[in-house]
């Protein structure tokens, strides 16, 4: 363990769940597929630049695309991830979601009867249910999660409510809210990403409102000299790194 770094716990509810529940893991290794799928650098054909994948500039912009953002990158890759740790089957011919499973421990049960619940986003039935978690994370002093559906996997069946929790502090177990996706009928299969974790520090806060002077922030562009990289300004002078293991 580095010097600096923190420790998060994730504790199960009983040696059984420790046994039979998928592990959290860091959400790096969920990363969603139409970001790994994605190319760096595109061609576009009204460019002089060569169709070779690498990265070329022309007019002052490069054919760099959002996989070389980074932080798009840092949001879906912080902290970590609750996998679903059973296939489970929904069946949405009904007024409400059905959620079956084969496992003696339940997996999910309903919040609510639906009539006074959170707004459901869009494409989600407005019925909240609960995904029972096994695992309690367990932060030091001082730190909180946040907690919300994995950041980058837009076409989950299931979504989590994001909610932030005191987990220095509570030692109960965390039992994520969830949407269910609309008119879906199928199996959502074990290690589904449920809901991605990330730990921060508490801290107060106060805003203030300030701004530049008129040419003051084109001024500091010309001095810091930002376009004198081609790609990657960000990632090599500002970017701190982030490990979650």
């Amino acid at each position: 363990m580095k010097v600096n770094s923190k420790n998060i716990n994730f504790r199960a509810r009983s040696k059984t769940d420790f046994e039979t529940h998928l592990k959290p893991y860091p959400a790096v290794k969920s990363l969603p597929k139409w970001f790994l799928d994605a190319k760096p650098y595109l061609f576009d054909p009204k460019s002089t630049a060569p169709n070779d994948g690498k990265v070329h500039v022309r007019d002052r912009f490069t054919n760099a695309t959002f996989k070389k953002c980074t932080p798009l990158l840092d949001g879906m890759s912080s902290g970590y991830i609750i996998p679903l740790w059973t296939d489970v089957e929904i069946d949405s011919t009904g007024d409400v979601p059905g959620v079956f499973w084969k496992t003696l421990r339940n997996v999910f049960e309903i919040h609510g009867d639906g009539t006074n619940d959170i707004v459901a986003p869009d494409g989600y039935h407005t019925q909240v249910f609960k995904y029972l978690n096994c695992w309690i994370p367990q932060t030091p002093k001082g730190y909180s999660c946040i907690i919300t559906s994995p950041f980058g996997h837009n076409d989950l069946v299931i979504k989590a409510i994001p909610a932030v929790i005191d987990t220095d502090r509570s030692t109960l177990e965390v039992l994520f809210p969830v949407w269910i996706k609309n008119n879906f009928s199928g199996i959502v299969e074990k290690g589904t990403p449920i809901a991605q974790i990330i730990p921060f520090k508490r801290t107060d806060w106060n805003s203030t409102f300030d701004y530049y002077e008129d040419g003051e922030y084109e001024n500091i562009i010309q001095e810091k000299n930002f376009n004198s990289t081609i790609v990657g300004h960000y990632i090599k002078n500002h970017w701190s790194k982030k490990s979650y293991k």
